[in-house]
């Protein structure tokens, strides 16, 4: 048994091509080049074999090989390119008429929503959030937002399209947020 090894390389660059195919026509003896464009083909029975090199993009190098019993040759491979053509490929699509929403549940409270929940001293945003559906407060002394049994730490808390990092103030009591500068508040539960 002998083998067969080399490197596949562009013709016009000389850079390596990597993952071209190399094989023995006829035969079920092949191999893939690597990243570096080396390539091994193992076991090969003595005989006259055409060995093929292939690789999209790139014209097939036949060339034929006399195989001696436990004699290992190598061959250097030279691709050359070639354009594939094709025939022209005309696509054509119409807009759906009606568009689904991907909206998962939102909801939307104005100021008289908010300043209408009870609230402990003053109108808050996040206690009139924790009265929806899917929200729960730890306890009556937090305001923090328990969504869809999340923890408090993984809502995106925005103001004005801004990222809010710490929206509680006085130990979790309140919200940060004045009700009296905020117009409406969206609540999206994901």
């Amino acid at each position: 048994m002998s083998t067969i090894s080399g490197f596949v390389r562009d013709d016009a660059t000389g850079e390596p091509i990597s993952y071209a195919n190399v094989f023995l026509a006829e035969t079920s003896l092949g191999s893939a080049t690597n990243v570096d464009g080396y390539f091994v083909i193992t076991n090969v029975p003595f005989g006259s074999y055409q060995l093929l090199a292939s690789m999209i993009g790139f014209k097939i190098h036949k060339q034929d090989v006399n195989i001696e019993d436990n004699v290992n040759i190598r061959i250097n491979i030279r691709l050359t390119q070639a354009v594939l053509e094709g025939e022209e490929v005309t696509v054509t699509a119409e807009r759906q008429k009606f568009e689904q929403s991907i909206e998962s549940s939102q909801i939307s409270l104005d100021l008289r929503e908010i300043n209408t929940v009870p609230g402990f001293i003053e109108a808050d945003v996040f206690r009139a959030l924790q009265m929806l559906p899917g929200v729960q407060s730890g306890n009556d002394f937090s305001s923090a937002l328990y969504v869809r049994g999340s923890t408090p730490d993984q809502n995106l808390i925005m103001l004005d399209g801004i990222t809010v990092y710490n929206p509680y103030h006085l130990g979790g009591i309140f919200s940060t947020f004045n009700t009296d500068a905020i117009k409406e508040a969206d609540f999206h539960a994901g």
